[in-house]
């Protein structure tokens, strides 16, 4: 279980200095661009989160039942987390770039969110490999 508590460190420091990342960003942005954001997060976040989640607690409870082999899980989980990563900042990215955001902000958003899906892959590395 120490193994646990080790992988959620990455995590937790990952998703926190990706929040103090995005939010400095967002503070520069002026309030039209605000508006937009939380129009944009809102719709695209429950739909991400849910699936992220989704394979956090099938791979948690894989790790407990052993359903199928640990090293497979562990890929099948690694590879579903890094395409999903890829395309949520992707399309973040166009939809921001074509709605006018400085460009400014969208790297921050690119390297607070990759960020972030690094803390989440480095999670599962650790149970996987440690």
């Amino acid at each position: 279980m120490e193994t646990l508590v080790i992988a959620y460190i990455p995590l937790i420091l990952s998703i926190f200095l990706s929040r103090r990342m995005l939010q400095g960003a967002i503070r520069k942005l002026d309030d039209d661009l605000k508006l937009k954001l939380i129009n944009y997060t809102t719709k695209d976040k429950s739909l991400q989160l849910g699936i992220v989640a989704a394979i956090l607690v099938l791979f948690l409870v894989n790790m407990k039942f052993r359903w199928i082999p640990f090293a497979l899980s562990s890929y099948i989980a690694l590879g579903i987390l890094f395409v999903l990563a890829i395309i949520s900042v992707l399309r973040a990215h166009q939809k921001l770039k074509a709605d006018g955001f400085p460009s400014w902000y969208l790297k921050d958003m690119v390297k607070g969110n990759l960020l972030r899906s690094l803390g989440l892959i480095l999670f599962l590395l650790i149970l996987t490999f440690v």
